[in-house]
């Protein structure tokens, strides 16, 4: 007697004998077994499975998934770094603005809906640069149904005896195909500097991951490169320096995230 593949359901092969009424009967209360067990699944709503978390890029494939009936979709952008800070000359300062922090977005796929593989995509977090803004981070998302795009670079500040400020990173977006929420990734903070004081701004915050913090300097000769960002795409915080300090990269944005709940 041969079974199918997925269910299990006996049926006679090329090869054997017929097997009769004891065929019908077995195959009857096989396909009332699995029958019953849908039926159970449906009265009972979906039931959570796993969690798969992507942390780098790579591919979701269904048929790994036996089952599958719904996934839940949370998806989070790479962080922007922070600016830099240019070397300033002795009784001036400079300093980075913090970098945004990547956007959020989640929504629900039926299983009927995705193709047997979709591709997914973790947004890398934007490198710092030395003396200069911050780069952007990158785009996350899973397939075309989830979206979240990535922070600003913080920018930086010409060097200045003055006080001055300079604007943080913009925070990333998101978007879903049906029904979701979308939230946007924290905003940079400012840079600022004075005659006796100079501060990198703050990383921008996410749902899952916090920003790096600005660094300060109060001294001449003082130079801090920022922080980078938590995870997951958390914003990189500024980097800040006082007269005849060397220049310094603004802390890096973090990665971000793709979470996939299944549900059968």
């Amino acid at each position: 007697m041969a079974n199918t593949p997925i269910y299990g359901w006996p049926y006679q092969g090329l090869t054997e004998a017929p097997d009769g009424a004891a065929l019908g009967a077995g195959l009857a209360v096989a396909i009332e077994n699995t029958v019953g067990g849908i039926d159970a699944r449906a009265q009972a709503g979906y039931l959570y499975q796993q969690t798969v978390v992507f942390t780098a890029s790579g591919s979701f494939t269904k048929a790994s998934f036996p089952g599958v009936r719904a996934v839940v979709l949370e998806v989070i952008g790479g962080g922007g770094a922070g600016g830099g800070g240019p070397a300033p000359a002795a009784g001036n300062h400079a300093s980075g603005a913090g970098g945004g922090g990547g956007g959020y977005a989640k929504t629900l796929a039926l299983a009927s809906a995705l193709a047997a593989s979709e591709t997914v995509t973790v947004g890398a977090g934007g490198t710092g640069v030395s003396g200069a803004a911050g780069n952007a981070g990158a785009t996350s998302s899973f397939g075309s149904f989830c979206v979240a795009t990535a922070g600003a670079g913080g920018s930086t500040s010409g060097v200045s005896a003055a006080s001055f400020g300079n604007a943080g990173g913009a925070g990333g977006g998101g978007s879903f195909l049906g029904t979701g929420y979308a939230s946007a990734g924290g905003p940079g903070a400012n840079g600022y500097g004075d005659a006796g004081l100079c501060v990198g701004g703050q990383g921008g915050n996410t749902v899952y991951g916090g920003g790096g913090i600005g660094r300060a300097v109060v001294s001449a000769g003082q130079s801090l490169a920022g922080v980078g960002g938590g995870n997951f795409g958390g914003g990189g915080g500024g980097a800040a320096v006082a007269g005849t300090g060397g220049a310094q990269a603004g802390g890096g944005g973090a990665p971000g995230l793709v979470l996939v709940h299944v549900y059968v």
